[in-house]
């Protein structure tokens, strides 16, 4: 037996909500940039491995989107997300394991990518999905 193929509910594009969502990406996607090249290079670098390598791991995957979110790519916003979820665990790991300053600094990078996750989500979902990206509904 086959089920009939159910029509797919149409997207609710809202412009005001995808222009929050974009702030909110750009404001965590820079916080964490510039929060990681800071934290590593004067507030608090590491003494047991090099900056350079600590900057690299942290700071390089964060590169990749740049293109994608400056230009307001709704692909590059879906998946964005997923690396925030990176800078979220090792913020949650800094934030309870570490004393001081570094807490702080564990407690914004949590803020920062949340930040940048609601943001991307919120810029996906409301955003309208491309012409050449629409499947025909049967």
């Amino acid at each position: 037996m086959s089920h009939p193929k159910k029509a797919r509910k149409p997207r609710y594009e809202s412009p005001r909500h995808a222009a929050v969502g974009r702030v909110l990406t750009l404001t965590g996607y820079f916080g964490l940039l510039l929060l990681i090249i800071n934290w590593f290079t004067w507030l608090a670098p590491t003494e047991q491995v090099p900056r350079s390598l600590v900057l690299v791991a942290l700071a390089v995957p964060l590169l990749f989107p740049l293109r994608g979110i400056l230009h307001a790519r709704r692909y590059t916003h879906q998946w964005v997300g997923f690396l925030s979820l990176l800078y979220f665990v090792i913020g949650v790991d800094v934030w309870y394991n570490q004393q001081a300053l570094e807490r702080w600094l564990g407690m914004s990078m949590v803020v920062f990518s949340l930040l940048l996750l609601l943001g991307s989500s919120l810029y996906a979902r409301y955003t309208p999905t491309p012409p050449e990206q629409r499947k025909p509904v049967d």
